[in-house]
């Protein structure tokens, strides 16, 4: 879960990540899922982080200068992401990889600010 406030209109965009392989130089090739949103009121979800496969996509309601609150939540197979407390999408997602890092990032080296990051595991 975090909190996430984008500070530049209509191109700006953020997302929290779960299940990811690779950091570093190997980032660009990272796969897991990532939850995004875009200040032009839009949302994806996709396994890699360039956006490569889309699992949902659709409208948030989201904008620039506004913080909302991006949840995922995976359970085996089964992965929901919310925002705001409101399901956006949930369905199943296979992955070669059960486990992984959690990430927080921007669309393109925007400014965007991040808080109350939480990692909770049951």
């Amino acid at each position: 879960m975090c909190d996430v406030f984008m500070e530049t209109v209509k191109t700006g965009g953020v997302f929290l990540a779960v299940r990811v392989d690779k950091g570093g130089q190997s980032v660009r090739g990272a796969c897991g899922i990532f939850f995004w949103t875009f200040a032009d009121g839009t949302y994806k979800v996709t396994t890699d982080l360039v956006g490569k496969t889309v699992l949902s996509e659709g409208q948030s309601g989201t904008g620039a200068y506004s913080w909302y609150t991006l949840s995922i939540a995976v359970t085996g197979q089964v992965v929901s992401v919310t925002l705001d407390g409101r399901v956006l999408w949930k369905g199943t997602v296979s992955l070669q990889q059960e486990n992984g890092w959690v990430a927080i990032g921007t669309n393109s080296f925007e400014l965007a600010q991040f808080d109350n990051f939480a990692v909770m595991a049951e």
